[in-house]
């Protein structure tokens, strides 16, 4: 099977994104309409896996805040193609100047807490909570994408045990998750990503962790295992409503943080 072959069908196709490798194209589908084809190599069946895992969580899922998976394939020259709703969205990352009014961060960090719960729900972590990963459409709704290194408790880990660091998006990641603590991941290190995410938003963009704006350290990764960050920019902010939530969510051990989802909620809705 050809990479072309793949494609023969959406002579329309539309490449919005490749990363590693893999590769993301918009296509019409004749039944499903606007759809996410997404076409890629992998390189052992560890990642097989990992695909595997992610479309089975999609199709558990009955949920506006999640894409909707139609059909998976694999081929045997180790390609594999993924077919998914595609969302009416904007990538946070283009949109985090936006959200610094305390009322509209709240906002979207309820919806973003909302829809986590419903994978959490499932004893499953998402692990790479970033901007680019959530999507706003009109009227701010949130949209979450990309369980490619998601979690699944009750599954085997598929995580090196030797490993230096867990999969994930270092500048995003909790401390268990860069130093490949497999034993402490769980709902509380997506936690710790909502937190950076809520503080960049009130912050204007800037990355609570970056030595720039933290005053010390040398990289955003080293800040984050030091607990370093933007404290006095956010005490001087708006945002200073949410310095409770955000020193327990941020803070550099697991269990220091809401010991359950509805705990995080319930301090959500006080503020």
């Amino acid at each position: 099977m050809r990479y072309d072959d793949i494609l023969e069908n959406y002579p329309d196709a539309e490449e919005i994104g490749r990363g590693g490798q893999k590769v993301v194209f918009v296509v019409d589908h004749p039944d499903r309409g606007h759809c996410v084809l997404k076409i890629g190599q992998f390189q052992s069946q560890r990642t097989l896996e990992r695909i595997r895992r992610e479309f089975s969580v999609l199709t558990s899922l009955n949920s506006p805040y999640f894409p909707r998976v139609y059909s998976m394939k694999v081929f045997n020259d180790q390609r594999f193609a993924v077919l998914e709703q595609a969302l009416p969205g904007t990538p946070l990352t283009e949109k985090l100047t936006e959200f610094q009014e305390p009322e509209r961060a709240l906002g979207l960090i309820i919806d973003l807490v909302d829809a986590l719960s419903l994978l959490w729900d499932r004893r499953v972590i998402h692990r790479d909570v970033k901007p680019a990963n959530i999507l706003i459409g009109e009227d701010d709704q949130v949209f979450v994408i990309d369980l490619g290194i998601a979690r699944l408790l009750d599954e085997v880990s598929l995580t090196h045990t030797l490993a230096a660091r867990g999969p994930c998006t270092p500048v995003y990641a909790a401390p268990e998750q860069l130093t490949n603590r497999k034993h402490e991941i769980n709902h509380r290190c997506d936690q710790f990503a909502i937190g950076i995410v809520l503080t960049q938003l009130l912050l204007g963009g800037r990355h609570p962790f970056d030595p720039q704006v933290v005053g010390e350290g040398d990289h955003v990764v080293y800040n984050i295992l030091d607990g370093k960050w933007a404290f006095n920019e956010v005490e001087c902010s708006r945002g200073a409503c949410f310095l409770p939530i955000l020193q327990k969510i941020l803070a550099t051990e697991p269990h220091c943080r809401y010991r359950t989802p509805q705990m995080l909620v319930t301090a959500l809705n006080s503020v």
